[in-house]
């Protein structure tokens, strides 16, 4: 199955001073890319109706620039991407009281870049994006299950499909959500604007 790792990163020291670059923090909130599995992000489009769409990727990376994920270009998602490119990403962490909030302008990456996260991906997830198709969905459990094993066997290396695509979320707002068990939980919000980030403190 899809499997996401849910180890949170590191925070700062001090965790009601507001920082100069919050993309490095976010960098540091999310874990090291050393594995297959990524943080789980719902990542929220707005639809061809109008209304709100949600549904979860996982975080294929991140740099001083965004955060990137990477899915079937047939999909919902990227219709609605297409139609207006803006989304939200959320990855909580119930666990330590942390929650990140990133809100920004969808880019479609190369797909030179896009292929080398296919190729950090499980083989599960490899094996996904070719067999995950409408057609296939429409089959009986037990013959969508025939088709994997086949296809599976059948190919021991795989590329990605051509419908494989990679965006990048370009971060305009970066909120940051601290729980604290003895405490009042608070948020930090970075706005950007004209190419620099403002930050401030909120009630969380």
């Amino acid at each position: 199955m899809i499997t996401a790792g849910t180890t949170f990163g590191s925070d700062i020291d001090d965790v009601d001073a507001l920082v100069d670059d919050p993309l490095a923090l976010l960098s540091r909130w999310l874990p090291p890319h050393d594995g297959e599995l990524r943080p789980l992000a719902a990542l929220s489009t707005i639809g061809r109706d109008g209304l709100p769409s949600l549904r979860h990727v996982l975080v294929s990376d991140r740099d001083a620039t965004g955060l990137y994920f990477h899915t079937d270009s047939a999909s919902a998602k990227v219709a609605e991407i297409t139609a207006n490119p803006v989304a939200a990403m959320a990855v909580a962490w119930p666990e330590v009281g942390r929650q990140l909030v990133v809100r920004g302008i969808v880019e479609r990456v190369a797909p030179a870049d896009a292929a080398v996260a296919y190729r950090q991906r499980s083989r599960y997830l490899q094996l996904l994006a070719w067999v995950n198709t409408n057609d296939n969905a429409e089959l009986p459990v037990e013959a969508r299950r025939h088709l994997w094993a086949e296809f599976d066997a059948a190919h021991p290396a795989l590329d990605p499909p051509e419908r494989w695509a990679g965006f990048r979320l370009r971060p305009v707002t970066v909120t940051f959500w601290r729980g604290d068990a003895a405490g009042q939980s608070t948020r930090q919000h970075y706005t950007l604007t004209d190419g620099r980030w403002s930050g401030r403190i909120l009630a969380g």
